[in-house]
């Protein structure tokens, strides 16, 4: 269940189900060891502005069958990326959730995208229990905590209107 509290940087690791997410941990904790000269990004559903890519999150959910109505944090690429660069030349150091701040659910993007995009797009809602049925491995839903970035670069987009601006600027 969404408790609208974000996970930080200092917090420790509770998703236990993915390979992916397991190795993750396992890096991020072995960089820790190297703080002093590592910066490490947790991106999350990377999101970019070409609405073909196959590996943008946006395509991807608009290509499922039925999509988990769960809030999640993203990363909106075009936002961050610049960020990153920044953060590199700046030589700054540390674990840095790298997404936008906020929240926003697979529904919220699915009506963005019928509202703005294509008006004629359907989805369907399944269950947790639904979904995981079908996958060979679980899936983490999760909030970011942005309060640290946020420190460094407060002019971050929310990540609603970050994605609204993705499908405004689409149609360009």
């Amino acid at each position: 269940m969404y408790s609208g509290i974000g996970f930080k940087e200092e917090e420790e690791f509770n998703y236990f189900e993915s390979h992916y997410s397991v190795t993750k941990q396992m890096v991020e904790k072995l960089t820790k060891h190297y703080e002093s000269n590592t910066l490490t990004l947790r991106l999350r559903m990377p999101i970019s502005e070409n609405l073909n890519e196959p590996r943008n999150f946006i395509t991807k959910i608009i290509n499922y069958e039925r999509v988990v109505n769960i809030p999640n944090s993203c990363t909106v690429l075009p936002d961050l990326l610049p960020i990153a660069i920044d953060m590199s030349i700046k030589q700054i150091k540390g674990v840095y959730n790298f997404v936008n701040p906020g929240v926003i659910s697979h529904n919220e993007i699915l009506d963005l995208y019928t509202l703005l995009i294509n008006p004629n797009f359907k989805y369907q809602n399944f269950t947790e229990i639904e979904q995981s049925k079908i996958l060979k491995c679980g899936r983490s839903n999760n909030h970011l905590d942005t309060t640290k970035l946020e420190s460094l670069y407060p002019t971050i987009p929310n990540i609603k209107k970050s994605i609204e601006n993705i499908f405004l600027n689409s149609k360009k």
